[in-house]
């Protein structure tokens, strides 16, 4: 029998890596990118593409906002 294969789950990409993908491996511009990357994410397809912060300051308790986020119905099952 064949053993199990695991797939490593892909980093989200922040919209400057976004566009710079787009743009080397589509050809596609910055703009025309992220004009794509809405319209997915209105239609479901996507989770809202990151912004440029993935890393936070020492001062900042992100724990403290992601249980902020909890209680929402739409969104709290992901904080």
């Amino acid at each position: 029998t064949e053993e199990p294969k695991t797939r490593w789950r892909p980093l989200p990409l922040n919209t400057v890596e976004l566009g710079k993908l787009a743009a080397s491996r589509l050809r596609m511009a910055p703009a025309r990118c992220m004009h794509v990357a809405e319209n997915l994410y209105q239609r479901g397809y996507i989770s809202y593409p990151r912004t440029e912060t993935d890393r936070f300051g020492p001062t900042i308790d992100v724990r403290a906002l992601a249980q902020a986020q909890a209680p929402s119905s739409v969104w709290g099952a992901y904080a």
